[in-house]
């Protein structure tokens, strides 16, 4: 077995194969297209080879924020009939020497809570932070948006000299960064960007759609830059925002309505 970087015109079939049920491309050229994506825009992604067989596929990014460095893993794969054999640690193993060469202090990832991977990080250096999220649902205003000026992009520099405060689904703001403003061809989401004075703001969703997700770069959240972003969100069209923040956060959203999803994220880290 060899981990080696990935060939996008060799793995593409083994690495949807890799995935089984859990594999979300839908074809070939979707997850080509993502791949290539990821490549071009900074991501490290591996393969486990056992024979002529993609066995296994990482994929971790750098995530250069105020304060830190440090590289997370968005996505670890093996495929279930090459289980149990130490392909994913090998992976893992992997990373974390990528990330030693390139300056960063810990790795992070976002563990599947439903699948024991929680078990497997740990046994691999792994450990739970204190950091979970809450995704809160609030009503766009009718409010002119005039304070929210509308861009191409959000630039990537937000990521590096603002905190990410809003849009934790992956807890790394170099990830959450591309998900949203440097989509591949096969992703649907409409995204708009926004400046709301010193903030960068983005809103996609899936079309058609009542309903929209925030990421936003600030210094801090607070119930004026909320009010912004809900107007900023109704002059688009939506009814809804979701903000997925972090649970210190909360009094920031205590003026408003929201309803607040049963569901929560955690995360693991392990320090190099």
């Amino acid at each position: 077995m060899i981990i080696r970087d990935v060939n996008i015109n060799t793995d593409i079939q083994g690495i949807r194969a890799a995935h089984g049920e859990d594999e979300h491309w839908g074809s070939d050229r979707g997850c080509f297209l993502s791949q290539k994506t990821r490549l071009e825009n900074g991501f490290f992604i591996q393969v486990a080879i056992c024979g002529d067989t993609v066995a296994g596929h990482a994929e971790w990014i750098i995530s250069d924020e105020p304060g830190r460095r440090f590289l997370y893993l968005g996505m670890l794969q093996v495929s279930e009939a090459y289980q149990k054999r130490g392909i994913g640690t090998k992976l893992l193993e992997s990373g974390a020497s990528y990330a030693r060469n390139n300056n960063c202090a810990f790795l992070r990832t976002m563990p599947n809570i439903e699948s024991g991977a929680i078990e497997f990080y740990q046994k691999n250096g792994f450990a739970l932070t204190k950091d979970s999220n809450s995704t809160l649902k609030l009503k766009t205003r009718p409010e002119s948006a005039e304070n929210a000026v509308r861009i191409d992009k959000v630039p990537f520099i937000a990521v590096k000299t603002l905190p990410h405060v809003v849009g934790l689904y992956q807890h790394s703001s170099g990830h959450m960064w591309n998900v949203f403003n440097a989509r591949s061809e096969n992703d649907e989401r409409v995204v708009s960007s926004f400046r709301i004075g010193a903030s960068y703001v983005n809103i996609g969703a899936f079309e058609p759609a009542d309903s929209a997700s925030v990421v936003c770069w600030n210094e801090k959240i607070t119930p004026a830059l909320i009010t912004g972003i809900l107007a900023a969100g109704g002059s688009l069209g939506y009814k809804y925002l979701n903000f997925c923040i972090l649970k210190e956060n909360m009094p920031c959203f205590d003026t408003f309505d929201y309803e607040i999803s049963d569901e929560h994220d955690i995360f693991m880290e392990r320090y190099l």
